[in-house]
C-alpha cells in the first residue's frame, strides 16, 4: 500500500548523528540530456575535487531495496545536487528525493541540514510552473499518495536558493556545461571540506622516507630537508620514537 509522504513520515528517514560526507545527485534518467550531464560531466567534476558521490546507477547494489537506499541518501547526504528539468517534475521518485532533502531533517529537528544545490538544466520558466505541477500530480495519483501543493512549492523554492545554478544557453556546448559543473563543485566543497581524516603526521629526513613509510603507513608525511648529513634534533627524536 502506498503511503503519502507527509512531513512526519519524512522525518523517519533522518538518521542520528552527522550527515554523510557525500554529494547525492538527484536527476531523472528519462531526460537524456540531464542524465548525460549528471553522469558524464557533473559526477566526474565532483570526484575530481575528491568528493564522494552517490548516484543511483553506480551505488545501488543488485537486489537492494533501491527506494530505501535513495530515500536515505537524499535525506542524509551533506550535499544534494538536484538536476532540474521539465521531466524531473513529472517523476514521482525525483520529487520525493527533493522533498526528503528539503524537509526530512528539519521535520526531525536535526541540527545539520543538507546543502541543496539546484541546477536548472532546462529553461527556468518551463520548470517553475506551480499550478501546472499541482494539476499534473492531482491527475496522476491519488491524493493519499502524494502532496502536489508541497511538491510544487519545493520546485519554486529552488529559484530562491542562494546556490542555484542555471544553464544560460539552452542548447549548451559541453564547455558551458563544464562551467555549470564547476559552480556546483565550488558550492559543494564548502559543505564537505574533508573526505577522509588524516591519521597523523610524521616528520623525517628525506633520506629516511622509505623507512618512515613502513613504520607509519597511512600517515601524512612532511619531509624536512636537512643540510647535507646534518640531522635536526626534532627529526631524530621522531624517528627514535617510531622505532
Amino acid at each position: 500500500m502506498q503511503v503519502k509522504q507527509d512531513l512526519s513520515s519524512l522525518s523517519t528517514w533522518a538518521k542520528e548523528g552527522p550527515l554523510e560526507r557525500q554529494v547525492f545527485i538527484s536527476h531523472t534518467g528519462q531526460d537524456e540530456g540531464a542524465r548525460i550531464f549528471a553522469a558524464s560531466i557533473l559526477k566526474p567534476a565532483l570526484e575530481a575535487a575528491s568528493l564522494a558521490v552517490f548516484m543511483d546507477f553506480e551505488n545501488l547494489e543488485p537486489g537492494c531495496e533501491w527506494s530505501r537506499e535513495l530515500a536515505f541518501a537524499a535525506a542524509n547526504s551533506a550535499v544534494v545536487a538536484v538536476v532540474l528539468s521539465k521531466q524531473y517534475t513529472q517523476r514521482r521518485w525525483c520529487m520525493r528525493e527533493l522533498d526528503l532533502a528539503l524537509h526530512s531533517r528539519r521535520a526531525a529537528r536535526k541540527q545539520q541540514q543538507p546543502l541543496v544545490i539546484p541546477v536548472f538544466y532546462d529553461n527556468e520558466s518551463e520548470i517553475l510552473q506551480p499550478d501546472e505541477i499541482v494539476r499534473y500530480w492531482q491527475r496522476k495519483m491519488p491524493a493519499s499518495w502524494v502532496d502536489p501543493q508541497r511538491w510544487a512549492e519545493n520546485i519554486c523554492a529552488m529559484k530562491e536558493e542562494r546556490q542555484f545554478v542555471a544553464r544560460r544557453i539552452l542548447k549548451a556546448a559541453k564547455d558551458e556545461e563544464v562551467g555549470v559543473a564547476r559552480r556546483v563543485v565550488d558550492a559543494a566543497v564548502r559543505a564537505v571540506p574533508v573526505q577522509q581524516p588524516v591519521e597523523g603526521t610524521v616528520f623525517g629526513r628525506e633520506q629516511e622516507v622509505e623507512q618512515l613509510l613502513k613504520l607509519a603507513p597511512g600517515h601524512l608525511g612532511v619531509w624536512l630537508h636537512g643540510m647535507g648529513e646534518w640531522h635536526t634534533k626534532l627529526q631524530q627524536l621522531t624517528l627514535d620514537w617510531l622505532t
